[in-house]
């Protein structure tokens, strides 16, 4: 009974996550795009009306698919944000070329998330840190500007009360600016670099 048992088990063990992960972020990123063509339901919640002049009108937040989306693969958009204004020049299809890039920018975050899983697994190993101080540097600081930002937006947000669809979306808010907070400030702690030089007196 061990014997088969470990049999069934290994493969498991083995599975790599940075070929599923992708994998299934692609499948589900299809078929919630498909999904979003077919429903006519748009979700809205009221702005923060306690603005005077500010928000009064409800707020288009998108179909509960799209919302899906993005509680899932938030961070892919947010990492494409800068690109956003090379889609004024798109004159045909936008929003399907626009969906594509994302599709493609979810496919990328959810390989990282299975390489570091894989690398906390045994199943990798570590990449080697980059040398250059001044990027690290800079890359942390993004990371926590960023994390903190949507963490607070999604904190600011939930506060009004937007239903069950809008507290999801400001659930992924918190979820996600809180894993770029946490995982800059192991990546600084766990990183040569920022012993080395160690201005800012985190570690």
């Amino acid at each position: 009974m061990d014997g088969v048992y470990n049999v069934e088990v290994m493969p498991l063990k083995r599975l790599s996550l940075r070929i599923v992960f992708p994998i299934l972020a692609a499948v589900l990123f299809a078929i919630l795009s498909f999904v979003n063509t077919r429903q006519f339901h748009v979700i809205e919640s009221q702005g923060w009306g306690h603005y005077e002049g500010w928000g009064q009108d409800p707020e288009d937040i998108g179909t509960p698919a799209n919302i899906l989306l993005v509680a899932f693969n938030l961070p892919a958009l947010i990492a494409l944000l800068p690109v956003v204004p090379l889609t004024y020049w798109v004159e045909i299809d936008s929003e399907m070329v626009v969906r594509a890039i994302w599709g493609l920018g979810a496919v990328v975050q959810w390989f990282l998330i299975g390489s570091y899983l894989d690398t906390r697994r045994g199943l990798l190993s570590a990449c080697k840190p980059i040398r250059r101080v001044w990027i690290n540097k800079g890359l942390f600081g993004i990371a926590m500007v960023t994390g903190g930002a949507v963490t607070g937006f999604g904190i600011f947000t939930a506060a009004e009360g937007f239903g069950p669809w809008g507290l999801m979306m400001d659930a992924s808010f918190v979820f996600w600016g809180l894993v770029f907070v946490i995982v800059a400030l192991r990546w600084r702690s766990n990183s040569s670099w920022a012993r080395e030089d160690d201005s800012l007196r985190l570690v």
